[in-house]
């Protein structure tokens, strides 16, 4: 047996604490300010994954240094905060997480975005966090019986706690439940069919910056008797039959353009709200969404009841449109992908380019992150495999390439605003957008959806046809190089681009 599996035996566990109680344990590090939420500020701001390590078997070195941790725990007052993720009975996971109380403020975080269980059950997952350990170091552990655990040492980010329980979940969902655990956003649009209500349940993903929060949330302006019904942010776990369990009670949400989210805002000023390396105004106490001099990675944990246009579950029933999102500068707005092949290698291929949230010193450069998910332990072609059957058993399912960037070069092009991306969605979802082949892209590409002039972002007549051809060409290729990258990728996948 590991060290990583060992109990913690601490000097003194604090459990069973609310909320209210976790926030005034926490008093000392919230930053005062004129809504009266909780806000803290943390040394380490974005997640570590270059210090990130899966580890199935460890090393002497790395059971010395745990051992150590355990050590050192022994003299410490620590936080246990039990919590589920998935609000379905049908497929919880129970999550500890340990903390030391000085750094109570992770644990009022976690009480905030995971549901309370209802009844005792052992972990599935566990979570360790020391703050204060000199060095920066994390290890995910999982275990053959279907366990998962990790410790996250150096590092005060909540961003690591919160994830280290979620893709925990979406591995045990993949090896050891049947499913597939996605970073993909959710909602149901309801809308009329031939006079009819109908449910049209919708997957959204897309990397830091690509949108995929804003059109998780938005309701396309529509009117009684249809409407959009908000279920989750971030990670949903997929069944075969597309029926997607939701995880969280909150959402954990990026707030460098919330300002301009009406859906999202007001859920900021609820007294349950929680913000993240935000800036307060030591003045006046103001809180400026606007100013990223704390960090351009500032965060908000806001209550899902707090959001307009949410429900009591949580859950997905059906998935029948898929959306990838991605900020690119060189390809039309709306693609719709052809065949479930193609569909798992756009899936695979995670595209979007770097923005400020990853490296402002590297804006605009390609980058590719299989299935949008930066947080998949191992194993990566697991992932194309295993949605390329799920949507070969589901035909019903549509999945549609969505560029929220520039058609024209990122300093000049001409942006995709908001707007055209939200009706491009509804006209989607309501089946009335039209459709033509596009040999160098090869996917349909959208050329007509109603209030969207499309012709502005014609690609052919800002590149010109002769050189646009050349660069879908080149794109083609580098997307091929990265599809041979996972040598276990169905075939027919690697032959869909």
């Amino acid at each position: 047996m590991s060290a990583l599996t060992n109990p913690i035996k601490p000097r003194t566990l604090l459990k069973d604490l609310s909320p209210a109680e976790l926030r005034a344990l926490a008093w000392t590090s919230e930053i005062p300010n004129q809504w009266g939420i909780a806000v803290y500020h943390t040394r380490i701001r974005s997640r570590s994954a270059k210090h990130t390590f899966v580890v199935y078997q460890p090393t002497a070195a790395q059971e010395e240094r745990i051992r150590k941790v355990q050590d050192y725990l022994r003299g410490q007052d620590v936080i246990l905060v039990e919590r589920d993720l998935v609000q379905n009975p049908e497929c919880r996971f129970r999550t500890h997480f340990y903390v030391p109380r000085a750094y109570a403020q992770l644990a009022h975080m976690l009480s905030r975005n995971m549901f309370v269980p209802a009844t005792p059950k052992e972990p599935d997952i566990v979570v360790v966090q020391v703050p204060d350990w000199p060095e920066l170091m994390i290890y995910i552990h999982p275990t053959p019986d279907g366990k998962v655990y990790t410790y996250v040492l150096g590092s005060d980010y909540y961003g690591e706690c919160k994830m280290g329980s979620l893709r925990a979940a979406m591995h045990i969902m993949r090896e050891h439940r049947g499913g597939l655990g996605l970073h993909a956003g959710s909602k149901v649009i309801q809308i009329k069919e031939h006079g009819q209500l109908v449910d049209k349940g919708a997957l959204i993903f897309g990397l830091s910056g690509t949108g995929k929060t804003t059109i998780t949330v938005n309701d396309h302006d529509l009117r009684s008797p249809e409407r959009v019904v908000v279920l989750q942010d971030d990670i949903n776990l997929l069944r075969p039959d597309t029926f997607c369990y939701g995880t969280e009670d909150a959402f954990y949400v990026k707030t460098d353009s919330i300002s301009t989210q009406p859906e999202i805002l007001p859920a900021t000023r609820q007294p349950e709200a929680i913000g993240e390396n935000i800036y307060v105004d030591p003045n006046t106490g103001e809180i400026d969404f606007d100013n990223w001099e704390i960090s351009t990675n500032g965060r908000a944990i806001v209550q899902r009841q707090a959001i307009a246009n949410t429900a009591e579950s949580i859950d997905l029933p059906r998935a029948d449109v898929i959306f990838f999102n991605t900020r690119r500068y060189d390809i039309p707005p709306v693609g719709r992908l052809t065949s479930a092949a193609q569909a798992a290698a756009f899936f695979m291929l995670g595209e979007s380019t770097v923005t400020s949230a990853d490296d402002p010193t590297r804006i605009g450069e390609p980058l590719r992150v299989v299935a949008f998910d930066p947080f998949i332990l191992d194993e990566y072609h697991k992932q194309g495999n295993i949605f390329f059957e799920i949507l070969k058993r589901n035909p019903h399912v549509q999945v549609y390439l969505v560029n929220t960037g520039k058609v024209g070069g990122m300093e000049d092009g001409r942006k995709i605003t908001p707007q055209v991306t939200l009706k491009a969605v509804e006209s989607i979802v309501r089946g009335q957008a039209a459709w033509k082949m596009d040999q160098n892209l090869g996917y349909e590409t959208a050329v007509e959806i109603e209030g969207v002039d499309l012709s502005v972002f014609d690609p052919y007549e800002i590149y010109g046809a002769e050189r646009y051809g050349r660069m879908m060409s080149r794109l083609r290729a580098e997307r091929q190089s990265w599809l041979h990258k996972f040598p276990e990728l169905h075939p027919d996948i690697v032959a869909a681009i």
